[in-house]
């Protein structure tokens, strides 16, 4: 706890964040930083990878039409390729940055939208933005409700982000499967 003397007469009565206060704030922040960084790596494995499975498949799926033909290989290509299509897709959505459109903060509007975040202030003239950041940097209680509000949209981006790499990685186990199943299958019937 802070000693009364030690605070600025400005700011008595109000909120100080402390010490402690803010090493957690950072190390949220940094977690959840580099939790979207193994998310965004994973997803590009799995675009990467699909990618590749796809640019390797048209030409061997070419020049073999007569053994595919032959034996009755249809439906595992299309759903190795369906599979590596709809994978690619929910990689590319996991990794897409957010819509920014919609993020636009007034100066009568601070308490719903941090002054931290750029999506929130990236429209806004400088005059309005630097009024903004000092009536927050003015509050230590506005500040404490703006990284709270920070730290709960990154966790809300980060779970749908981790959602659809999930199902990404379902999409591809599953799809892999189902795709040896039916080459096996075909080869054997």
């Amino acid at each position: 706890m802070q000693d009364s003397k030690s605070i600025p007469k400005k700011y008595k009565g109000k909120t100080v964040i402390g010490k402690g206060t803010l090493n957690m704030i950072r190390t949220t922040y940094r977690n959840n930083i580099d939790l979207t960084n193994i998310a965004d790596n994973k997803a590009n494995i799995l675009l990467s990878l699909n990618s590749l499975m796809i640019t390797f498949l048209i030409p061997i799926v070419l020049t073999n039409l007569d053994i595919i033909q032959s034996q009755a290989l249809y439906l595992p290509i299309i759903t190795l390729s369906l599979t590596c299509i709809t994978t690619i897709i929910i990689a590319a959505m996991a990794t897409r940055p957010i819509k920014m459109g919609q993020q636009d903060v007034k100066r009568g509007d601070m308490s719903q939208k941090s002054p931290f975040f750029f999506g929130n202030y990236y429209k806004m003239q400088v005059e309005d933005y630097l009024d903004l950041v000092e009536n927050a940097i003015n509050d230590p209680k506005l500040v404490k409700d703006y990284v709270k509000l920070d730290l709960y949209f990154m966790g809300k981006g980060l779970g749908e982000k981790y959602r659809k790499i999930r199902t990404c990685y379902n999409v591809f186990i599953g799809g892999i499967v189902i795709t040896v199943m039916a080459t096996i299958i075909a080869i054997l019937s």
